[in-house]
């Protein structure tokens, strides 16, 4: 493919990256937000909503449940729309309440289960996957789920995981260290057991 020539003069402004977009749309919704637009809340729903239901799905492992936590999330982002700044920490905070309501849930319900809508479409092999790793996650010390979810399967930074959990970079660190080598361990013995 050839390179694309561009007219003398013109200015080319590099394509955001999709962080970026995202933080330009987080900032443009909050302010609209405070300033009373009832579209903004729908405005951050369609920047965070998938990622808030997939964590509080990877954390509560149902999918009712994560629906009810994401609702919830939004919900108390409304009410507190009066004090909400556009300064950055606005995903960390989101998080946070996901977060929260996620080990309110799991207080409740005592015992966590796997669903039977836990399986996936696709291939058996994938879905048999998803389902080992969600039942060899579900028998993880809680301190080490987050970690692994936060930053493995929704790719926030180590300092984004730090800052939600409210702890230092080097626990967490060390936290997701341990979470790894426990997941993988739990998984060893999970996938013995199912070939004996």
């Amino acid at each position: 493919m050839a390179p694309r020539t561009v007219p003398a003069g013109a200015v080319v402004f590099p394509m955001p990256n999709d962080a970026l977009r995202d933080s330009l749309a987080e900032k443009r919704w909050l302010n609209a937000l405070a300033a009373g637009d009832p579209g903004a809340l729908g405005g951050l729903y369609d920047v965070y909503g998938e990622r808030i239901f997939r964590y509080a799905y990877r954390m509560l492992g149902n999918r009712a449940d994560a629906e009810d936590a994401t609702a919830e999330t939004f919900l108390r982002v409304m009410r507190r729309s009066g004090e909400l700044r556009a300064d950055g920490a606005f995903r960390t905070w989101l998080f946070r309440i996901t977060r929260n309501l996620c080990i309110d849930r799991m207080r409740q319900q005592k015992l966590m289960e796997l669903p039977p809508d836990a399986q996936y479409s696709g291939a058996e092999e994938r879905s048999a996957l998803r389902v080992t790793v969600q039942q060899a996650l579900s028998e993880l010390p809680h301190e080490y789920v987050e970690p692994l979810v936060m930053c493995d399967l929704e790719d926030l930074s180590t300092q984004e995981a730090a800052d939600i959990l409210k702890i230092s970079l080097p626990a967490l660190k060390s936290r997701l260290y341990r979470a790894r080598r426990a997941l993988r361990d739990k998984l060893g013995s999970i996938v013995e057991k199912r070939y004996e």
